[in-house]
């Protein structure tokens, strides 16, 4: 398990990464500041950790010595 920061989550557009306190108009409605992207709100917290998600897999698989198969 994998521990991913939630905050920001809903504010960061899942196309071009910008983080904005004012992008989530509504609800449902996600509008990115940066490259105007309209999207629905419910898709852009769930991209936005799992990116975070498969950072963190990235930099800790790196991390991790490799071990001989011999």
């Amino acid at each position: 398990m994998v521990f991913v920061d939630p905050r920001n989550a809903s504010r960061q557009c899942s196309g071009c990464r910008h983080t904005h306190r004012t992008s989530q108009v509504t609800r449902a409605r996600f509008v990115c500041r940066s490259c105007e992207a309209i999207l629905h709100a419910a898709i852009t917290a769930p991209a936005a950790t799992a990116r975070q998600d498969q950072a963190v897999r990235k930099r800790d698989a790196a991390s991790r010595p490799r071990t001989s198969t011999r």
